[in-house]
């Protein structure tokens, strides 16, 4: 027990620092203040969300309907992020060596890594539930059984959805772990699951309506279908013992089931996953030729090699660019329909309107997708140990981050431009708009990428054990999340306020792109300045 704990405590010391900073000097404000202000930030967004809910359930008094929406919702969060994260969170950990030479138990191995993943997630989780938990009780005013049930509740509900999403990430990666393309082949899977899942949400309204005829209430048929969320409900409408122990047992038997059984083949598919396949060639030639290249092509094709052979980094930094194609093709077929479905309670819109508005909105879709897609704000973290050996390059600081977004660029542009192409076809764009907006989907992701690049100089985060903590947990993909999210709302409002004016899609786009044009130049002027001091204050 002793070692267990000891593991824990080092696994948990090393891994859920996500605002460790690897400089020469971190600031009071970004070790205490800002994850601070982050958390009281999220926190109130949900509280405000919680609060305009409850108001509308309370003349009906199904106040504690808000509370299952709230489980529902954050446990499907937790599916969905589980899935891609728990395949780099388990498998090709770096400490793995390390772990397998101790005289411990393959399991408490195993069991370690799953638990590291649930903190994680309770701590995700706590940031969602405890607004709604506590506007609740502002309105109810209810008994200390309430009290208990949810703080127990805080603690069991992610269980299940971890227990899902290993299991997923168990099959992925197993099923990945034949191939010799392990990541590409597990990057494919992860993605066609989760464009399934989208597609399941996309259709749920009408599913939901087929099943909801055989309940008397959505809040029945939520608390049929999902056990933690109906057996919490009950709990905090009608407390009882019996309920409540049951309730504590079924998810720790679960949680224990589910080790003891990936157990047994954990370890195997591990290796399997870590195996090179060697494929021989036989060849009479014995002439070798070495090929030469510049170092920023080098590095260029060093990262583009790095993308791709990480599912996680693929996922999460790319998920995003196949959606907009998904979404270019789906509004290139069904037009029509989800114009007519979008303005079914608009008087005043027609569909010809949407058409004439349609190059405005397709440039707010290339901001949308640009800004929420960042890949360099994760590249400088992923060199993890070998970050000195940049460091010796002898080439300078400037070029070798020109040449980490350029790799980013590649990847990204391409993907931007098949999807404008597709809509510039269907809908047969003006020359001009077509100009603008493929002026945008060139100047949008170098902003994107360089806002990125900078944010990673900042903060990097070197001493991850694997590249789920990078890309999910670090501070710097944060903080670029957060700031996509904050430019892409911006965006939308203005541009709806601009349309609101009747002004032209030219003269708008041209208006964005004049300011967006300006903020390229000058953060890539800003970044030649800063790069140099703020690479060599980055310590291993």
């Amino acid at each position: 027990m002793k070692s267990l704990l000891s593991l824990i405590k080092v696994s948990l010391n090393h891994d859920m620092n996500i605002f460790k900073i690897n400089t020469k000097k971190q600031s009071k404000f970004s070790k205490i203040g800002l994850p601070i202000i982050i958390t009281i930030y999220i926190m109130i967004i949900f509280g405000v969300y919680s609060n305009e809910l409850i108001k509308q359930l309370t003349p009906v008094h199904m106040e504690y309907f808000a509370l299952t929406m709230f489980v529902m919702i954050v446990s499907f969060l937790t599916l969905i992020e589980g899935i891609y994260k728990s395949g780099s969170l388990l498998f090709n950990c770096k400490d793995d060596d390390l772990l397998l030479s101790l005289p411990i138990k393959k399991r408490t191995i195993l069991f370690i890594r799953i638990f590291k993943f649930y903190v994680f997630e309770l701590l995700y989780n706590s940031l969602f539930l405890l607004p709604a938990i506590i506007v609740y009780a502002y309105y109810i005013h209810p008994s200390w059984t309430y009290y208990l049930s949810s703080v127990v509740a805080i603690f069991l509900l992610p269980i299940i959805p971890i227990i899902l999403s290993c299991i997923i990430g168990f099959l992925i990666t197993a099923f990945s772990s034949r191939f010799k393309g392990k990541s590409i082949v597990q990057t494919i899977v992860t993605t066609i699951f989760l464009v399934a899942i989208l597609f399941f949400s996309y259709n749920l309204d009408n599913i939901i309506k087929n099943i909801a005829k055989q309940a008397t209430s959505i809040n029945d048929l939520i608390t049929k279908l999902y056990y933690p969320a109906g057996s919490y409900i009950k709990l905090v409408t009608d407390f009882k013992v019996t309920e409540f122990l049951l309730f504590i047992l079924i998810h720790i038997l679960l949680f224990t089931i589910v080790i003891f059984i990936l157990g047994k083949t954990y370890f195997k598919i591990n290796s399997n996953n870590k195996r090179v396949l060697i494929k021989k060639k036989t060849s009479h030639n014995s002439h070798y030729e070495i090929k030469k290249h510049s170092p920023t092509r080098a590095i260029i094709k060093k990262e583009i090699s790095r993308y791709v052979n990480s599912s996680v980094y693929i996922v999460n930094a790319g998920f995003g660019l196949v959606l907009f194609l998904l979404g270019c093709i789906i509004i290139s077929l069904k037009f029509d329909s989800l114009a007519t479905s979008m303005l079914a309670n608009s008087k005043d819109l027609t569909i010809e309107n949407v058409k004439d508005v349609l190059p405005t909105l397709m440039f707010g879709f290339v901001c949308f997708t640009s800004f929420m897609t960042s890949i360099t704000s994760s590249t400088i973290s992923l060199e993890g140990k070998t970050f000195n050996i940049l460091k010796s390059l002898p080439i300078k600081p400037y070029q070798i981050m020109k040449a980490k977004i350029l790799s980013a660029l590649v990847i990204m542009i391409p993907c931007i431009l098949v999807g404008d192409i597709i809509i510039f076809i269907r809908f047969q764009f003006d020359i001009i708009s077509i100009l603008l907006i493929l002026l945008a989907s060139i100047i949008l992701p170098i902003i994107s990428e360089t806002f990125g690049i900078l944010i990673n100089l900042k903060y990097p985060k070197l001493d991850a054990l694997n590249d789920t903590e990078v890309v999910k947990q670090s501070m710097s993909s944060m903080i670029a999340t957060f700031m996509g999210m904050g430019i892409s709302l911006l965006n939308i409002i203005l541009l709806f306020m601009l349309l609101g004016k009747n002004m032209s899609n030219h003269l708008i786009i041209i208006i964005f792109m004049s300011f967006y044009t300006v903020l390229c130049i000058g953060i890539t002027f800003f970044l030649y300045k800063t790069c140099d001091k703020s690479f060599n204050n980055i310590i291993t």
